[in-house]
């Protein structure tokens, strides 16, 4: 049975509307939506979002190891993180630019796309990245998300970028419906997903077969910490899929993207597990399919 633990909504619900806050302050003082954005980030960088027992969103500044950081500036230069199974320290500032591969990925594969698609957005960070650093300006942008603090400020920010016709919907893994995008005709989507339906114990068999059928051609990109539902890496795959379990997380995403593949519903193609430079405790993995219907 599909089902995610109330727990999670609560606290994303709560989690967004937090962040909106800080995000339709920056706008107030007169920032764009980019800038907005990176507040946010640069505070984001220093303090990690908790929980109290009342449900009330703290901000807890994140601990620097000794040794660690500029002393007279307290910011951290390393971290640690992991790739492949195995551990590794990295600069506190290096990352996977999400956003730059899937602009790449989009061109690379034709970018002869008529709308982007990201399921489970949050605020729409990614889709405000892609747009920002390069992405096509004359395509229509959707961002589907489960929370109303989520979909209410992405909403906010695509007003605020010029130029963007982006809209963010209300959007449930658990019950999957594409029905508004699919009814536009758009021949060529490009989907992605990052780190969204890992809170997600089970998602529903039919998951895949809607969101291949939202046009004529779907090509989809996962970054989702699958790994060690494909291939134990290492010790860090193994620290993964406790943490994971311990939270009550996905355990079925490639058992239905397998699924959909043997029963013809999409061509799973590309996968790349752990790449790292995320959670040292839940590296991201990549999968790539594509679904052709009606030619």
């Amino acid at each position: 049975m599909a089902f995610q633990r109330e727990l999670w909504q609560k606290f994303y619900e709560n989690a967004w509307d937090y962040r909106a806050k800080i995000i339709q302050k920056a706008l107030r003082g007169g920032a764009n939506s980019y800038q907005a954005i990176k507040e946010l980030a640069k505070i984001e960088r220093i303090y990690s979002l908790e929980q109290d027992e009342n449900g009330e969103i703290l901000l807890k500044k994140r601990e620097i190891e000794n040794g660690n950081s500029l002393s007279f500036a307290d910011v951290s230069v390393l971290r640690a993180t992991s790739m492949s199974g195995k551990y590794l320290a990295v600069p506190q500032h290096c990352s996977f630019n999400f956003a730059d591969f899937l602009i790449d990925v989009f061109e690379g594969s034709g970018g002869d796309y008529d709308c982007i698609i990201e399921l489970g957005c949050g605020y729409g960070r990614n889709l405000f990245d892609i747009f920002y650093r390069g992405g096509r300006r004359d395509l229509a942008y959707f961002g589907g998300e489960f929370t109303q603090s989520g979909v209410k400020i992405a909403n906010e920010l695509a007003k605020a970028t010029p130029n963007m016709n982006a809209k963010f919907f209300h959007f449930n893994h658990l019950e999957p419906n594409l029905d508004e995008i699919k009814s536009l005709n758009f021949k060529r989507a490009f989907v992605f997903t990052c780190h969204t339906i890992e809170q997600v114990f089970k998602i529903p068999d039919n998951w895949f077969k809607v969101v291949a059928n939202v046009a004529n051609y779907v090509r989809c990109v996962h970054l989702e910490p699958y790994g060690f539902q494909s291939k134990i890496l290492g010790e860090a795959s193994l620290v993964q899929e406790k943490f994971i379990k311990e939270q009550g997380w996905n355990l079925n995403f490639l058992e239905e993207l397998l699924n959909a593949n043997r029963r013809g519903e999409i061509v799973f193609d590309e996968s790349v597990l752990e790449i790292g430079f995320g959670d040292s405790t839940n590296p991201g993995s990549i999968a790539c399919w594509y679904a052709k219907n009606n030619g």
